[in-house]
């Protein structure tokens, strides 16, 4: 009857830990099976506190204004895609601003990078 016992908190155990995981939101910006654009354009960068604290604000109005952008069917697919990349710009340049010089350099590095990458790869970036 012990063993029963267990055997069944850790069933109950596994499955609330497998719901709970299920139930986690996405970090801002990124969706299921695709990274975050803007976690790839700002690796290598260490960023003050300051400036961290503002490019989460800049990434969390962004992203905001792009999951609402995937959402709305009233328009067609380029035209979302060409609003969606003109967010994405307006986004990048808030960002740079926000650095030092030397930030700047790998930040545009990475950004040329990432466009390299996406061209090859059919316009997707790498996984």
């Amino acid at each position: 009857m012990r063993k029963l016992q267990l055997v069944l908190v850790a069933a109950m155990l596994v499955g609330g830990a497998s719901v709970a995981a299920a139930q986690e939101p996405q970090p801002q910006g990124q969706r299921r099976g695709r990274p975050d654009m803007m976690a790839m354009v700002m690796q290598g960068i260490t960023l003050t506190a300051d400036q961290q604290t503002k490019v989460d604000t800049i990434a969390k109005k962004y992203g905001d204004q792009l999951t609402a952008l995937r959402a709305d069917q009233s328009m067609d697919r380029e035209t979302r895609m060409a609003k969606s990349r003109d967010l994405r710009t307006k986004q990048q340049e808030e960002v740079k601003a926000l650095l030092t010089d030397d930030q700047k350099k790998v930040f545009e590095k990475n950004v040329t990078d990432l466009q390299a990458q996406m061209q090859q790869g059919g316009g997707r970036p790498p996984r």
